[in-house]
């Protein structure tokens, strides 16, 4: 019995993308299948592309999401699909031949009742060549031909991911405060669902043969970008950090990683210094980058400490 799969694609001002997203899904969809564009605000052609397209195709439903971030758009997906099962895919992404059908397959015959997530390879097609010092599995997500349960603590990405809709929604979906929100880059919404339904007894799944081609923009190949990108992952994983953190322990982590992260940052950098000439400056980059992503993450932790006492001092007056 073919299993009941919505996809849902996530978009904002990527009308053009959106289009070559959509077609490569049609190609390979049934009459069964549920289409969901969930447009998060978009000022471009967006809506009138989707609308006209939803009006032709009865697959195909629009959704605005006025609340912005990609967690928010995510889980007005969730809300709003009608099918046990809901496909995350990227707006500029593209699928490959038999992506649908062998994601069909596992979900009628899971290895398990307790499968809630399965994901697959994700590859960069990059609108440029990529400058030198990036890495060859930059943006590439392929983790080997057999299919496996992660038992580490890893995930597939949300990009190109399979979540079983019952079982998010009781997990609390997305978190908002997580992933990319306007223009402001973030991340980790993926990994933090997961984590929460691992706990609540959850397997999370690798599956090969779904993969999808993941379109490298070229204003994201320089360096500008590419630590604004870090620093932004930093403050995501800081979020996620004091998750777990509460009362004095929380405030003992956030005043211990402010302190040591002058000195991590530093270190970092002087590895950067003393690595440039090597490796067409891949290892230097790599080193700036973790100090961009500690400089998010202190950042971040700035920001709830002040919050912290505000909220002390309030109760103080």
């Amino acid at each position: 019995m073919r299993p009941l799969i919505t996809i849902a694609i996530c978009t904002r001002n990527r009308a053009a993308f959106l289009e070559k997203a959509v077609r490569s899904v049609l190609a390979q969809a049934n009459d069964d299948v549920e289409i969901l564009i969930v447009d998060n605000g978009s000022t471009d052609d967006t809506a009138t592309f989707a609308v006209k397209l939803s009006d032709s195709d009865a697959r195909i439903k629009y959704i605005a999401e006025p609340t912005t971030g990609v967690s928010a758009a995510r889980n007005a997906a969730l809300h709003r699909a009608k099918n046990e099962w809901i496909i995350f895919l990227d707006d500029d992404a593209e699928v490959e031949p038999g992506w649908l059908a062998n994601y069909e397959s596992f979900l009628s015959r899971p290895p398990s009742p307790r499968v809630a997530v399965v994901g697959g390879s994700i590859i960069p097609r990059f609108e440029i060549p990529p400058p030198k010092w990036v890495d060859d599995d930059d943006g590439k997500l392929d983790l080997g031909p057999e299919p496996f349960c992660f038992q580490d603590g890893g995930s597939p990405w949300e990009g190109n991911c399979a979540y079983r809709r019952e079982a998010s929604l009781q997990a609390g979906g997305f978190d908002a405060h997580l992933g990319h929100r306007g223009d402001a880059i973030g991340g980790g919404e993926g990994g933090d669902l997961n984590l929460r339904l691992r706990d609540a007894g959850y397997e999370i799944w690798w599956l090969p043969g779904v993969a999808v081609q993941h379109h490298a923009h070229a204003h994201r190949l320089n360096l500008k970008w590419h630590f604004y990108a870090a620093f932004g992952e930093g403050r995501s994983v800081a979020i996620q950090r004091l998750k777990s953190c509460t009362g004095r322990t929380r405030t003992f982590y956030i005043v211990a990683r402010l302190l040591i992260a002058p000195f991590h940052c530093a270190v970092n950098l002087l590895v950067a210094l003393a690595t440039l000439p090597f490796q067409d400056g891949r290892m230097a980059v790599k080193a700036m980058t973790r100090a961009a992503s500690i400089a998010g993450m202190a950042f971040e932790l700035s920001r709830h400490l002040q919050a912290c006492f505000r909220s002390n001092s309030g109760n103080l007056a």
